[in-house]
């Protein structure tokens, strides 16, 4: 992994989710992920005309939103 002038680490290229993997993944729609990245849940970085977010942030998402569900 490489580091910044920081000598913080630097993700690298396979730490990514394409947003199309993404919302496969989660079972959730464009607006839903949209909705999450525009309140700063969820960070994103377009490269292109794709768009991509950081693994560890997907899992931080989720691990802070995690509630058990009783029917």
């Amino acid at each position: 992994m490489m580091t910044n002038e920081d000598n913080n680490p630097i993700p690298v290229i396979y730490d990514w989710i394409e947003l199309s993997d993404l919302l496969h993944m989660l079972h959730i729609t464009r607006n839903t992920l949209k909705d999450w990245s525009t309140e700063d849940e969820l960070k994103c970085c377009r490269i292109k005309k794709k768009i991509y977010f950081l693994r560890q942030d997907i899992e931080r998402f989720m691990y802070s939103h995690y509630q058990t569900y009783k029917p």
